[in-house]
């Protein structure tokens, strides 16, 4: 069972152009039910969770409740949930590390950036990794 967060590892680039829904999930929901998403973004993509497992996302279900069919319209109702299938692969935390360090350095070389290295640098867990450290 996947643990969250997780963080796409199939995209190597940053884009400034990207949904960040697309490289970072909080759980299994999404708010995005269009398939143009799914298919381009989510479909058949690697994230890696909060363990270092990986896990390919293989598919999509909609929600049985009434009420979310409903209140679809709705703010923060979720859409689909994402279906993910485990690899039986794994990634170190320094191998983890080293991708976001790249995928930083992709963005360019300012202040934020270098900050994020020197911040990716320190983390010592996954979920500091991929979320930054929490206070």
């Amino acid at each position: 069972m996947i643990k969250f967060p997780a963080i796409n590892i199939s995209n190597p680039n940053f884009s400034k152009e990207e949904d960040l829904t697309s490289f970072l999930l909080l759980d299994a929901f999404i708010y995005n039910d269009a398939e143009i998403y799914f298919q381009e973004y989510l479909k058949d993509n690697l994230f890696c969770d909060s363990d270092g497992k990986i896990f390919r996302i293989t598919g999509k279900k909609h929600p049985k409740s009434i009420f979310r069919k409903v209140f679809f319209f709705l703010p923060n109702i979720y859409k689909i949930e994402l279906i993910f299938e485990a690899t039986n692969e794994y990634m170190t935390l320094d191998d983890l590390r080293d991708f976001m360090i790249e995928r930083v350095k992709s963005l360019g070389y300012g202040k934020f950036e270098v900050k994020w290295i020197l911040e990716l640098r320190k983390a010592k867990s996954y979920e500091e990794l991929i979320l930054g450290k929490q206070n």
